[in-house]
């Protein structure tokens, strides 16, 4: 079996972290790439789900004069606020790899990154459809889609208290979102390093989906797609304003 190739690139515009997903799922739909986790961070930034009405997802007066980028992902689901210190990561596998239907990717995908998470001390676990949560409140949240013989689920997990901002700029209680809602560094009394919670999502994911990881670069025709897309898809203001509908099996 091959191994998990595995990408960091590391803190990027917030529309070209979407590009790069959709360069990846593409590159991989079209059997140019294999079984691959890529990690990354955001500027600050709401990123709504690709059928999602942009006006009611986020507030994007607030966002405007916080500076914080509105950006549509290529995956379903709900929106969600992320910043340099939000880890966010894409895994992109054959979907027989991950048992399957979208569902059965999630359940081993999710597992994965939990067990990743316990191995800093956190007890952590799935909880389906979509989430990891530590005593009953959510830590990260994934979405994804599965079509051909691709899967592609993308997620992120929350390292320090960003509530107040992701209240704000998605025009939520703050009140209600901390009931529901958690962080390492509360969970663990101190927030992990980046690089640490890099390795451990990195071994739990290559333990669930029973393969090597294998560190790499990007190659130069996943950026050459990525720039592509950019310029006229994904980065596009009609796109990013509008509605997409988001794939599925």
């Amino acid at each position: 079996m091959k191994p998990l190739r595995i990408l960091d690139t590391g803190l990027a515009p917030a529309r070209w972290n979407v590009a790069m997903t959709a360069a990846l799922a593409d590159l991989h739909a079209s059997r140019r790439l294999g079984a691959t986790v890529r990690l990354h961070r955001y500027p600050p930034c709401v990123l709504v789900g690709a059928g999602q009405d942009m006006q009611q997802a986020a507030d994007l007066e607030h966002c405007r004069r916080a500076g914080v980028a509105v950006v549509r992902r290529v995956t379903g689901g709900g929106a969600v606020y992320l910043s340099p210190s939000v880890l966010a990561w894409d895994v992109v596998i054959d979907r027989a790899a991950g048992g399957g239907g979208l569902e059965a990717v999630t359940g081993k995908v999710c597992s994965g990154v939990a067990t990743g998470l316990a191995q800093l001390g956190a007890k952590a676990g799935f909880r389906p459809p979509n989430d990891i949560e530590i005593g009953g409140r959510k830590v990260s949240g994934s979405a994804g889609y599965a079509v051909g013989h691709s899967a592609v689920l993308q997620g992120t997990i929350l390292v320090a208290d960003e509530i107040l901002a992701m209240a704000r700029a998605l025009r939520l209680p703050e009140a209600a979102l901390r009931e529901r809602t958690t962080c390492l560094a509360v969970e663990l009394g101190t927030a992990p390093s980046l690089s640490s919670l890099a390795a451990a999502i990195v071994e739990g994911l290559a333990q669930a989906l029973g393969r090597k990881p294998a560190r790499e670069h990007v190659h130069r025709d996943e950026i050459a797609l990525c720039e592509a897309l950019l310029r006229h898809e994904t980065g596009a203001r009609a796109r990013v304003l509008g509605r997409t509908a988001p794939l599925s099996a």
